[in-house]
C-alpha cells in the first residue's frame, strides 16, 4: 500500500447541464459505418492526431488544457492510472470513430460517462472514451417517455423532469451516470415503489464491437435487451442513448431519524421488519455509524440511524414508526410531508468520498441479530484514522416492486433479497500508508466474517476488486446467458476490463 496513491481528490466534474429539446436520438452515418479504416496503419502520436481531427467533440493529450480535470477518477486510490488521452465525444459518431481507432490500433481503451466507478474500472493508461458530454434530455410527456444521452447524470435527469411531476426511478447521488445506474441495476429510494432504474427503460441505442449504432429493446435484439437491464456497463458496447417509461410523482413522506447508543441491534431488527411489513410503501436506508472519528470506537460511540421515503401522508409514517421511537427515543426525529422532488433534493447525497474501498452483499430476508451483533463486534475493532466513518454497516431497502419481476426476466438476478448490506473503510491525504493497510486488512476480514449471515452476492454498481467469486456474485444463474450474448455481440472481446462479462466461460 506504500504506492497506493494516498493523497488526492475524489471527484472533479466537467458539470453538464440537460436540454429539454425534441424527440431525438443520435444515430451514426451508414456511410462511416462501413468505410475501411486508417487507424490501423497509423499508431503513436499520428494515430492519435487522426483521431482527434475526426471528431466532433475534443481529444485532450496529456499537458493540455483540462486534461488533469477530464482524467482524474472518481475514487483517488486509482489517482496514477492516467490515460494516453480523454476522447470527450460530442455524439455517436463520436463514439464510434473512438472504438474503431482503438480496435484497429489494438488499443487498450475504457468508457465513462461521469466516472463514478468504485473500483476505476474506467480508469486507464490507454484510450479513455469519456461520453459525459452527451449530455441531452428529450421529453415525449405524450407517450410517457425520456429519452437521455449516456452523459446525462441524474442531476442532469432531474432538472428536465422536476416541473412535470414525472420521475424515473434513479439513484441518490446527482452527479453519478445514469446510464451507468441503470445498466448494473439501478438502486434508488424510489426502487421498492417503483422497481429498479433498469425496469423503466424501454429501449437504449448503443455502439457496439463492429463499430455500429444497436438499438436493443423488446423487438429488436431482445437478447442484448435482456442483458442490458443488470448486465453491467461496459460489457456490451457504449450506450449512446436509453429511453425510459415515466412514472407519475406527488407527495411523500420524508425521514431522518437518528438514535443515540443504545440498542443498536434491536433498531435494526425492528426497521427491517418496518420495511418488509411496508414492502412497496416504504424505502429506507439505515445504518450503524461512528459519531466521531476515533480507533476502537465502543458501543456507546455508535449510533443507528434511517433516512428515507414514505410513499404516504405523514400522519400514516408517524403511526408506522411509533414502536421504535418508543423502544429509545431518538436524538433526531425530522419527519416532513412534501413534493416528491423537494424529497429528493434532500436525500441527495455524494458519498463516498476521497480514497476508500467497499463491499457488499444482498440480504434474502434480513439481517439477523446474531448478523447485527457481529456487525457491531467489528465495527468497535476499527483500527483508526483522521475520517469519522459514516458507511461501516448499511441496509438498503431493494425488495417490494423489484421482487414483482422473475430472477430470470432481465440480466438483474438477485430479485429474491429485501436489503443491500454494504461495508467501507475510509480515510484521508494525512492518513499513513499503515493506517490504510489497517483498514484494509480490517475491512476485508470483517466481510469474510460476515459471510455466513449473508447470500453470496454482490450489486454490480458496488463492484470491487478484491471479489474473488465476482462473475458468480455480480450474475448468479444469469451468468451463462450473459456469456452467450457477449459472444453474439462482441465475440472478440473488444469491451473487456478486469472485471468483464468473459465471450467464453
Amino acid at each position: 500500500m506504500e504506492n497506493n496513491k494516498l493523497d488526492g481528490s475524489k471527484r472533479d466534474f466537467l458539470k453538464v447541464g440537460a436540454a429539454i429539446t425534441g424527440v431525438s436520438i443520435l444515430g451514426v452515418p451508414p456511410n462511416l459505418l462501413g468505410a475501411p479504416s486508417a487507424y490501423s496503419i497509423l499508431g503513436g502520436q499520428n494515430g492519435l492526431s487522426a483521431l482527434g481531427r475526426d471528431m466532433t467533440g475534443r481529444l485532450i493529450l496529456p499537458n493540455q488544457m483540462g486534461y488533469s480535470l477530464a482524467s482524474r477518477p472518481n475514487n483517488a486510490l486509482y489517482d496514477d492510472r492516467r490515460p494516453i488521452a480523454v476522447a470527450m465525444c460530442a455524439d455517436a459518431t463520436d463514439v464510434s470513430r473512438c472504438v474503431k481507432w482503438a480496435r484497429d490500433t489494438g488499443t487498450p481503451f475504457v468508457i465513462r460517462s461521469v466516472g463514478h466507478n468504485y473500483a476505476g474500472f474506467s480508469t486507464t493508461n490507454g484510450l479513455l472514451i469519456d461520453v459525459r458530454a452527451m449530455h441531452r434530455v428529450t421529453l415525449d410527456l405524450k407517450n410517457g417517455l425520456v429519452t437521455i444521452e449516456g452523459g446525462v447524470n441524474n442531476e442532469d435527469m432531474a432538472s428536465a423532469l422536476r416541473s412535470y411531476s414525472v420521475a424515473v426511478p434513479s439513484g441518490r447521488c446527482p452527479t453519478v451516470g445514469a446510464a451507468a445506474l441503470c445498466l448494473g441495476g439501478g438502486w434508488g429510494f424510489a426502487a421498492t415503489h417503483a422497481g429498479l432504474t433498469c425496469d423503466s427503460l424501454v429501449s437504449t441505442d448503443l455502439i457496439g464491437a463492429n463499430t455500429q449504432l444497436i438499438t436493443a429493446n423488446d423487438k429488436e435484439n431482445v437478447d442484448l435487451f435482456w442483458a442490458l437491464r443488470g448486465g453491467g456497463g461496459g460489457n456490451f458496447g457504449v450506450n449512446t442513448s436509453l429511453t425510459f417509461r415515466l412514472h407519475e410523482v406527488s407527495t411523500v413522506t420524508r425521514f431522518n431519524i437518528i438514535w443515540p447508543p443504545g440498542k443498536q441491534v434491536e433498531i435494526m431488527s425492528m426497521l427491517q421488519d418496518l420495511q418488509i411489513n411496508n414492502a412497496t410503501l416504504l424505502s429506507t436506508r439505515s445504518k450503524v455509524r461512528m459519531r466521531s472519528p476515533g480507533s476502537y470506537p465502543s458501543l456507546t460511540d455508535l449510533v443507528a440511524e434511517s433516512i428515507g421515503l414514505y410513499w404516504g401522508n405523514e400522519k400514516d409514517f408517524r403511526e408506522i414508526i411509533q414502536p421504535i421511537v418508543a423502544l429509545l427515543k431518538p436524538d433526531v426525529f425530522e419527519v416532513y410531508e412534501e413534493g416528491y422532488w423537494r424529497a429528493r433534493d434532500a436525500l441527495a447525497t455524494d458519498d463516498p468520498t476521497g480514497l476508500y474501498e467497499i463491499r457488499s452483499n444482498y440480504v434474502e430476508e434480513k439481517l439477523s441479530d446474531d448478523g447485527l451483533a457481529n456487525m457491531l463486534g467489528w465495527m468497535t475493532r476499527w483500527p483508526g484514522g483522521s475520517l469519522t466513518q459514516q458507511n461501516m454497516g448499511i441496509l438498503f431497502a431493494i425488495g417490494g416492486k423489484v421482487r414483482d419481476i422473475a430472477a430470470d426476466a432481465t440480466a438483474y438476478v438477485h430479485r429474491n433479497s429485501n436489503f443491500i448490506f454494504l461495508l467501507e473503510a475510509s480515510w484521508a491525504p494525512a492518513d499513513k500508508p499503515s493506517t490504510a493497510r489497517k483498514q484494509l486488512a480490517w475491512l476485508t476480514d470483517y466481510y469474510n466474517d460476515m459471510q455466513r449471515f449473508l447470500q453470496p452476492s454482490t450489486y454490480v454498481n458496488f463492484p470491487s476488486r478484491e471479489l474473488k467469486n465476482w462473475k458468480s456474485y455480480y450474475y448468479g444463474a444469469n451468468l451463462s446467458k450473459l456469456v452467450e450474448v457477449k459472444r453474439h455481440y462482441d465475440r472478440n472481446n473488444v469491451f473487456k476490463f478486469r472485471q468483464s462479462i468473459p465471450a467464453q466461460l
